[in-house]
């Protein structure tokens, strides 16, 4: 059996599949006491169920998110390394931000060295500060990483943890390195903390299976490998509904996937079962990374969105005021609406009766009928309004889908996949509006549970083979080796593998799943009139999808 759970602003749901299909279920409202809310949705979930029996458990957590959007991160130091062209300076991040010497050129020979005395000073001014946090990032890192690894051997023994930049990704992107190292530093306690306690919960109900977190990817790592990958927690919710829609549905087509919660709608398009990833990286609150991530985007308003009337026009969302009034709350929202039209037989029907009427007096109509309808109306008219935006800025630039090649057609979705708590309730709304078919799944309110139960281990690696230098890197790894001027591309591709297929055991990675090539670039370096060698940067990912034995979910 496999265990899903999925820890969303407003609910936090969980279920149990077998190879027969979903056997347990269980939703609970999601609070401020996060791993309160998880045991509670547990102990529900788990009712009837011999725990032992559970063979992988999966979650997706806002933890993360919500301590970066916040402004709860913890006080973290940066010392940055430059390099020919862009100032450092100008991304400046967290609270002690510092230039340090050493430099690498493009290639990654050395410039200039560390100085290690600079360095020791630097780290006496963190101290100073109580920071016990570090993030160390070189410009041209992924190519050679040695600088930040003196650095590192340098500070180890002043702070409980220290990021290295090169890790990540070896995509050239300096200020998204630094943004990314930064936030995994800054979220390691607040991970540590986190990991631990669930594991405490899970060993109370008796769960001792192989335990994954969700990425923003739509795939999976091990629990305990993201104490120290917390930033790769971010951001997993939207990738929970792209996941779930396609276990259930297929989305065959181009299928745009909405997944309307109690605070949020995220949107995703979907293309023949395939969703697209963004192009370089995830954005975390105000933080642009280099985590890999599906392209989504989560929009302000859902079931539990505050309305109000202003100069005889209703605006929904983009906050929530706690719940609907039907559920004891003090502000209007679209799920009164349905209380009060009949399509949602919970809460109380007088209370949502009341809000629709304040809500008729605010824009002078009389029939609560009239106005609860008018609220469907105008919610689906708003998400129509931003699935136009967001599917206009993805037909303006190139996105990656998680095959090989860039996805240059034109993307017009033909049907509608819906899911989330009111799904069923405003699919028809949402159709007519759009004027395009939709399809409502089964246990479309569980969706993002279940697709962070089904989900596949995800990993990817970059390869930089330098002839000229002799030199082969894998970031990702720290792996490095020397190579002949001879080396050719064919043998680039097989360390990647072998390195791929390394890091995917350690992860925990099904056998066989399929790799991918997601870049390759092959540069001839000439000096004068001759090539002096070639200059290869390749990568290689396990591709997102679906666990195969859980085809019987759709």
């Amino acid at each position: 059996m496999i265990l899903g759970l999925d820890v969303g602003g407003t609910r936090t749901d969980a279920v149990v599949i077998s190879e027969k299909g979903v056997v347990s279920l269980s939703k609970t409202p999601t609070t401020e006491d996060l791993l309160g809310t998880i045991e509670n949705v547990l102990r529900e979930a788990l009712v009837g169920i011999d725990p032992t029996q559970m063979e992988r458990a999966v979650f997706s957590t806002t933890l993360a998110t919500n301590a970066v959007v916040q402004d709860r991160l913890e006080p973290t130091g940066v010392f940055v390394m430059a390099g020919p062209g862009i100032d450092p300076l100008a991304f400046e991040v967290g609270p002690s931000y510092h230039l340090i010497e050493g430099i690498l050129d493009h290639q990654g020979f050395e410039v200039r060295p560390v100085n290690r005395r600079e360095v020791e000073e630097k780290i006496r001014v963190l101290k100073a500060q109580g920071i016990d946090l570090l993030a160390v990032v070189g410009k041209f890192s992924p190519r050679n990483p040695e600088h930040e690894q003196t650095v590192y051997e340098i500070s180890k023994g002043s702070f409980g943890y220290i990021t290295l930049g090169h890790r990540f990704s070896g995509v050239l992107n300096f200020p998204r390195r630094i943004a990314t190292a930064y936030l995994n530093s800054a979220l390691y306690p607040v991970q540590k903390r986190f990991v631990e306690s669930l594991e405490r919960i899970l060993t109370s109900k008796n769960i001792h299976c192989a335990k994954f977190l969700l990425k923003p990817d739509g795939g999976t790592y091990k629990l305990e490998r993201s104490v120290d990958l917390g930033v790769a927690a971010a951001q997993s919710g939207p990738a929970a509904s792209v996941m779930g829609a396609i276990c259930l549905d297929g989305c065959k087509g181009t299928s745009l996937v909405m997944d309307i919660g109690g605070t949020t709608t995220d949107m995703a398009v979907v293309v023949d079962g395939t969703p697209l990833l963004t192009p370089i990286g995830a954005q975390i609150g105000p933080y642009k990374t280099l985590i890999r991530s599906l392209l989504s985007r989560s929009v302000g308003i859902g079931g539990d969105s505050s309305i109000v009337v202003e100069g005889g026009l209703m605006r929904i969302g983009p906050t929530r005021h706690g719940p609907p009034m039907a559920f004891g709350g003090q502000y209007p929202t679209p799920t009164d609406a349905m209380v009060a039209l009949g399509l949602l037989n919970e809460g109380n029907a007088s209370k949502a009766h009341i809000a629709m009427k304040r809500l008729g007096e605010a824009l002078g109509i009389a029939d609560i009928r009239e106005v609860s309808l008018r609220v469907l109306k105008t919610m689906a008219g708003l998400i129509k309004t931003y699935a136009l935006q967001f599917i206009e800025e993805i037909n303006s630039r190139p996105v990656y889908t998680i095959h090989e090649v860039l996805y240059e057609k034109r993307l017009e979705p033909d049907s509608l996949v819906i899911i989330g708590g009111p799904a069923a309730q405003l699919a028809v709304y949402l159709s007519e509006v759009f004027g395009l078919p939709y399809r409502v799944p089964k246990l479309a309110d569980v969706a993002n549970a279940v697709g962070a139960a089904v989900s596949k281990v995800t990993a990817e690696v970059s390869v930089y083979a330098d002839t000229q230098k002799g030199a082969l890197v894998i970031p990702e790894l720290e792996y490095q080796e020397r190579i002949p001027y001879t080396f050719r591309e064919e043998e680039a591709l097989e360390k990647g593998r072998e390195a791929l297929l390394r890091l995917a055991a350690y992860l925990g990675a099904e056998e066989g799943q399929e790799i991918q090539i997601t870049e390759r670039q092959i540069f001839n370096m000439v000096r004068g009139f001759y090539r002096t060698g070639q200059n290869m940067r390749i990568k290689l990912g396990l591709k997102p999808g679906i666990l195969s034995s859980m085809e019987v979910l759709r």
